[in-house]
């Protein structure tokens, strides 16, 4: 039987390795489509954790009056303080809380919180607490929509009086060159401002913010 030639062998060699080279590269490519794929699954179930958290937070607002010496709502561009309710801890903290909103200097969304007080704390007050939301952005930039006599509104930058906005938005801004995008949060407290009695609908609001604050989320005293 007749051999190959030199030729012949060194051509098929060739052939051999542009196949596997192309295997390779196309492996290559498929690992790198699968880590960007997983890199992006990760942070967009992060941030809609957030936005769940968040949008909760703001419904659940309580009523002007019922924590005295604070608003229901007070806020600026950057940031805002808010009477709100979390599920019971298992430490006793009580459900109502005051809570702040804001970016640190770390560029971190921060929740910080405590209890809030019904009556003059006899002795030192519990300590406040934080739960880091969201890490690597840029800036947020909040917003409050104030309603207008006849219909209508307008959104205001900074928000003073003693009832709840009618709506907060939230705009997270992440740095340049990021591939994190997310639209804006828009909420509505769930307060009939015509009575300040707080409306409730049968949903899962302290499943999914017990999930938020004891899970995913670095809680911690913040001393």
């Amino acid at each position: 039987m007749r051999g190959f030639t030199l030729m012949e062998v060194l051509a098929a060699l060739v052939v051999l390795g542009l196949v596997l080279a192309g295997l390779s590269q196309g492996m290559q490519f498929g690992l790198r489509s699968w880590e960007m794929q997983a890199r992006d699954i990760g942070w967009r179930n992060d941030i809609e954790a957030v936005d769940r958290s968040l949008r909760l937070l703001v419904q659940r607002i309580r009523p002007v009056g019922e924590v005295p010496g604070h608003a229901s709502l007070e806020g600026g561009p950057q940031g805002c303080v808010l009477v709100t309710s979390l599920p019971p801890h298992p430490d006793g903290l009580p459900g109502p809380v005051v809570a702040r909103l804001q970016v640190d200097a770390a560029h971190r969304l921060v929740l910080r919180w405590v209890p809030a007080p019904h009556a003059t704390w006899l002795g030192q007050p519990p300590p406040a607490r934080e739960a880091v939301l969201l890490e690597g952005i840029e800036r947020v930039e909040f917003a409050y929509w104030q309603e207008q006599p006849g219909g209508g509104g307008t959104w205001l930058r900074s928000w003073a009086r003693a009832e709840a906005p009618s709506l907060v938005r939230l705009r997270i801004v992440f740095p340049r060159g990021d591939a994190r995008r997310w639209p804006d949060i828009v909420a509505a407290p769930r307060i009939d401002q015509r009575t300040s009695r707080f409306l409730l609908f049968p949903d899962r609001d302290d499943v999914i913010i017990a999930a938020a604050f004891m899970g995913p989320l670095d809680a911690r005293h913040a001393g």
